[in-house]
């Protein structure tokens, strides 16, 4: 325990934690614009990017494993790359260890760092009516103050210890250099890709963009089964790189039937919109890479291709899981 006078403590060990934990709403004037849902610096002739080498901060294996597979959890870091999940989780900064009633953010105030809840709790607050009311409460797990990070505006509440803390930290700098570049480089990717797929011709370019933010970016080696025919079907999948093969056998057909899938195909929609055990089993026959949509995003982004992925159910598609 920190003595009351010493309210915030840096840890010489170091570690990292993370995860999804919606922020409160900022007002619309401070912090929302028409669709610059996430805020990027501007570089160019005029104003180099330097070159930027993520700072590394030692951890334990555990440590490293724990924050790990709390990314993977959050909206903000679910989409990054194996690496850049490592880089990630490397250069969180702390443990800070608060404690209860100190204040780490202040409504109105300019922000440079988001941060974890690795232990405790943390009390989220706004003046509503001339009177400082919690509206969130942070556990283990959360992360908060994203928001002025994403778009580049104040804080959107006050943060505030209830009771010790320990938390983990990543500021600005590292936050636009790799999240907000990871994500630019995965809009370029997936955009290239998704707008040559009929099934998005029709989309808006912001529905497209709210679709490939959504997007995991999954690796599997040659030989590794995707899809078990038969299994409930979870995922939507579009082919990156390489190539897989989908097989299907039936009581009319012993012999499987196959159908191969390369880049810009996807597959396991079937399921999905018939909701129905997986109809086919998918394998890589290469080395793949592939983006992977949760069946609850799917089924609340892709309405306007349902009619489209219907329509493709009687053709080839059929072999698909």
């Amino acid at each position: 325990m920190a003595s009351s006078s010493d309210p915030v403590r840096d840890s010489d060990e170091e570690s990292d934690d993370d995860q999804e934990a919606p922020e409160w709403l900022p007002p619309p004037s401070a912090c929302l614009r028409p669709r610059s849902s996430i805020s990027a610096e501007a570089f160019g002739d005029w104003n180099k990017r330097g070159s930027f080498v993520a700072p590394v901060f030692e951890k334990s294996e555990e440590q490293i494993l724990s924050l790990m597979n709390t990314l993977r959890n959050s909206f903000l870091f679910h989409s990054l790359d194996p690496k850049d999940l490592q880089v990630v989780t490397m250069a969180m900064q702390g443990p800070l260890v608060l404690e209860p009633g100190y204040r780490l953010i202040t409504e109105g105030e300019p922000g440079d760092h988001l941060y974890v809840v690795s232990d405790g709790a943390m009390d989220c607050s706004k003046v509503l009516d001339g009177v400082d009311t919690v509206v969130k409460t942070c556990f283990q797990g959360d992360l908060f103050g994203e928001l002025a990070l994403l778009y580049n505006c104040p804080r959107a509440a006050s943060v505030t210890c209830r009771e010790q803390a320990v938390l983990w930290q990543l500021d600005r700098e590292c936050f636009t250099n790799i999240v907000m570049e990871s994500v630019i480089r995965k809009r370029a990717m997936c955009g290239e890709v998704l707008r040559r797929i009929p099934l998005f011709a029709g989309l808006t370019p912001t529905a497209l963009e709210n679709i490939i933010d959504a997007l995991k970016v999954l690796s599997f080696p040659a030989g590794t089964t995707i899809i078990q025919q038969g299994d409930i079907g979870d995922a939507f999948f579009f082919v990156y790189e390489g190539e897989v093969v989908a097989s299907r056998v039936s009581p009319e057909s012993p012999e499987p039937s196959t159908f191969a899938h390369q880049a810009g195909d996807y597959f396991g929609e079937l399921a999905l919109l018939r909701n129905e055990p997986r109809a086919a089993t998918v394998v890589a026959t290469t080395d793949v890479k592939l983006f992977m949509m949760d069946s609850a995003t799917f089924k609340r982004l892709m309405g306007p291709a349902e009619q489209f992925l219907t329509e493709q159910q009687h053709g080839t598609a059929d072999v698909l899981a």
